[in-house]
């Protein structure tokens, strides 16, 4: 079984400039998708049975705030952003979960004796893409 180490992970945005950008001061990511179980029982049945239904993800972002990241500055909430996770880095043959997002929520917060930090949530838009780099 092959296993990753989470510092190897990374995000990329694409920015107004149109391109990939790597998001900086990342700690951390997910992507989660669901399906639907649409009931199929029908009167007369002793149990329950499910077809699949519509499928969808959600994906969010943790990382310390720069507040002068050009990348950081595109996480702007309503917005649209293509996304690219990568869970063992971005070289050539790696894994990569891409697809087009929206901007649900931006969080920043800071604690007395923490750094600042900005959390986004974000909801897929499509199918997500697996591939590799």
């Amino acid at each position: 079984m092959a296993t990753h180490f989470g510092s190897d992970g990374a995000v990329k945005l694409v920015t107004t400039t149109g391109t990939p950008a790597q998001v900086g001061e990342l700690l951390s990511w997910t992507v989660t998708m669901t399906t639907d179980a649409v009931d199929t029982t029908s009167m007369g049945d002793t149990t329950r049975t499910f077809t699949k239904g519509l499928s969808a993800g959600t994906g969010s972002l943790s990382l310390y705030l720069d507040p002068d990241s050009a990348v950081q500055q595109d996480i702007v909430q309503g917005d649209s952003l293509d996304c690219e996770f990568f869970m063992e880095g971005t070289d050539s043959g790696d894994t990569k979960y891409s697809g087009t997002f929206i901007v649900t929520s931006v969080e920043r917060g800071t604690t007395l004796d923490g750094i600042a930090t900005l959390n986004a949530e974000l909801q897929l838009t499509g199918a997500l893409a697996i591939g590799t780099v």
